[in-house]
């Protein structure tokens, strides 16, 4: 259980291929990738570009009746990403701006 909490919003779904090659296929269903994006729903709202993503992904899974490894990762890595970005904190950014204003 430790290691759940340690996961990744991006981790998590890259769990769907490795589960769905237990049950002898390559193929996640739409159904099992649409409960994993709700599971990292509320990790995702803490980026806007994230929530988008997911709530976009969520919306395609209507339409679909599978997804593949390739496509999994791509979104988990672009979910990463986008957490990843709204986590650096700006206010070093801001330090370093001020420094350079204030020499001029």
């Amino acid at each position: 259980m430790t290691e759940d909490r340690n996961l990744t919003p991006g981790d998590q779904l890259r769990t769907l291929p490795t589960e769905a090659q237990e049950r002898g296929t390559r193929y996640v269903s739409a159904k099992a990738m649409q409960a994993k994006l709700f599971s990292v729903y509320d990790a995702a709202a803490a980026a806007e570009d994230a929530l988008a993503l997911v709530q976009e992904q969520l919306t395609l899974t209507l339409n679909r009746s599978y997804y593949e490894a390739e496509e999994i990762e791509s979104m988990a890595s672009q979910l990463d990403s986008l957490l990843a970005l709204e986590s650096i904190d700006l206010s070093d950014i801001d330090l370093v701006e001020s420094d350079l204003v204030s020499e001029d």
